[in-house]
């Protein structure tokens, strides 16, 4: 049995997940052998993700501590087995991309997605449905790029077809003074 000070410890690093973190899954892992939850934490350990079991009570303690409402939409999906997978990059796509390949290369539906945060919004599945959601979820970052692109390719547009009609019009001006001059 775990001693008050161990516990606190433990308590207050949960805090410390859930308000540093910018992409946190809850996943189930039951029923994956040892060696499958091994390959598992390599994958996402190679991404600068971590992999943490923790128990339930714990967990919705660490929410209760961060009083913050948003997170009190977890308690739901905090029964059974509870796998937290956090990274303060943003690495939504590559963890839904790591689980999914799991999911063919062993051929196997764990683990599952319970919930997820991540891009600012809670996500909740209890399965995979919404892991294909979060596969193709878009970082702001990544919105913004390709809004750039798209106005950078409208502007270049609208600069050369401008260039290309001004270009006859001051050919023309230009032929026109030099009659004016001879």
């Amino acid at each position: 049995m775990k001693n008050k000070t161990s516990k606190k410890k433990e308590l207050s690093e949960l805090v410390s997940i859930l308000s540093n973190n910018i992409t946190i899954y809850l996943i189930d892992i039951s029923n994956l052998n040892s060696n499958q939850i091994s390959i598992l934490r390599k994958n996402f350990y190679e991404h600068s993700i971590k992999m943490r079991m923790v128990k339930n009570t714990l967990l919705k303690k660490a929410i209760n501590k961060i009083n913050d409402q948003k997170w009190n939409s977890f308690f739901s999906i905090l029964n059974g087995n509870t796998t937290v997978l956090f990274s303060n990059l943003n690495v939504t796509n590559i963890t839904s991309k790591i689980i999914k390949n799991f999911h063919v290369q062993e051929k196997t539906d764990k683990p599952y997605l319970k919930g997820a945060y991540a891009q600012e919004s809670f996500y909740f599945d209890g399965g995979n449905k919404d892991l294909n959601i979060l596969l193709h979820l878009k970082s702001k970052e990544d919105l913004i790029i390709e809004i750039l692109n798209i106005l950078q390719f409208s502007i270049k547009e609208i600069i050369l077809s401008f260039l290309n009609s001004t270009k006859f019009k001051i050919g023309e001006i230009l032929e026109t003074l030099s009659k004016k001059e001879g």
